[in-house]
């Protein structure tokens, strides 16, 4: 039976299936042994490591596109498509 940060490890893993690349795998096995280890034992200094290495992999996700407000729609609308205005 899997711990609870390996189970969230999982819940991660399957969300941000859409933007993680064969170039996350090493950071990806690292969360897991971190994971399988705070749940055996854990300890600050792991805490920490799993943080920090969770946050650098996270950093690698794409930047959502923000969404148009309604002024902005309209002005698309009116020009037949996207605005040159960002």
């Amino acid at each position: 039976m899997a711990g609870r940060q390996v189970e969230a490890l999982d819940k991660f893993e399957a969300s941000a299936e859409s933007w993680l690349t064969d170039d996350d795998a090493p950071a990806l096995a690292v969360l897991r042994l971190l994971a399988e280890e705070l749940d055996a034992e854990p300890t600050a200094a792991l805490a920490g490591q799993y943080g920090l290495t969770y946050r650098n992999l996270l950093r690698r996700k794409p930047a959502a596109a923000p969404e148009k407000d309604a002024a902005q729609a309209a002005m698309d609308a009116a020009l037949g498509g996207e605005s040159p205005v960002p």
